[in-house]
């Protein structure tokens, strides 16, 4: 949309041009959009870009006989675009990279409790540009009563073009805002793929949310001499085999034991682990649970 822009403005630029400087000659209006798409040609080879465009009008187009004035306007026309060019990209990376600060709008304490669909869904509201996301890691505390102290994750998304984004939320709970930084790169192939087809991928971020939020933090503090606890999530789908001691698969309908005749399972795996009243303790609890998810996004 910006580039269309700039060719509107090209166009008008031209056009005042031609009616302020230009004399009688055949066609002045097309060469003089002719002076100014090579003024803004460039050659482009291992991320250098050359105004090849420009050189090629000093050197063989700079004295033309017939409305120089206006011709040399209309090259450096093209010129001036050409740089434009070059700023538009870095510009547009810079705002879409700004770190957002949004308010925590629903409370994180345990008489109330974390709903981590409400969260996900500003998520999505504040960006409307997530499209197949992959969790890549999740850390969190929270206490034997379910109140949140500490929430980070990242994900990754598909962004438009031939790039992908990293997405990074981070809980501030003394000023009660997430902040969230995203970062693009070039995008990498990507299939999804649905459970039984013996592939290993990654879970969307919504799915987990989903997951925790029927099940509630409160289930996984098993320990009453543990009031304060962490749990790690990496996001990444993995072979479920070998001791299922302190083994345990989440659902939406509840927690259960992991049998030893399931094995092999593949599956998410969590890691809580439970301290006496902060993680700075010893690790009274480790236990890990894991998540089987319906759909899979492949790194």
């Amino acid at each position: 949309m910006l580039y269309l822009i700039l060719y509107i403005v090209q166009f008008g630029i031209i056009l005042y041009i031609y009616r302020k400087w230009g004399r009688d000659e055949p066609y002045l209006l097309l060469k003089l959009l002719g002076y100014s798409v090579m003024g803004s040609f460039s050659f482009t080879t291992n991320q250098w870009s050359l105004p090849l465009g420009f050189i090629i009008f000093l050197m063989f187009f700079r004295e033309p006989a017939w409305n120089r004035l206006a011709k040399r306007y209309a090259a450096y026309l093209g010129l001036f675009l050409y740089l434009t060019s070059l700023i538009i990209s870095p510009v547009q990376n810079y705002v879409y990279e700004w770190p957002r600060h949004v308010d925590v709008s629903q409370s994180l304490s345990a008489s109330e409790g974390f709903d981590f669909n409400e969260h996900w869904n500003m998520i999505t509201h504040t960006f409307g540009d997530i499209h197949n996301p992959r969790l890549q890691r999740l850390e969190m505390e929270f206490t034997d009563e379910g109140a949140v102290e500490s929430l980070f994750y990242n994900f990754k998304t598909v962004a438009q073009g031939n790039r992908e984004t990293n997405y990074a939320v981070e809980l501030d709970l003394s000023k009660k805002e997430y902040e969230i930084r995203r970062n693009r790169y070039k995008k990498q192939n990507r299939q999804v793929h649905h459970m039984g087809q013996d592939m290993h991928g990654r879970i969307s971020p919504e799915e987990f949310f989903k997951v925790i939020n029927e099940t509630g933090l409160e289930a996984f503090t098993q320990n009453k001499d543990s009031h304060y606890y962490s749990l790690f999530a990496e996001g990444a789908v993995r072979s479920l085999s070998g001791s299922t001691e302190n083994t345990f698969m989440v659902t939406t309908s509840g927690i259960r034991p992991v049998m030893e005749e399931q094995l092999p399972i593949d599956a998410i795996r969590m890691t809580v682990n439970g301290f006496k009243n902060s993680e700075e303790d010893r690790i009274q609890l480790n236990v890990n649970y894991y998540i089987e998810p319906r759909v899979v996004y492949m790194d």
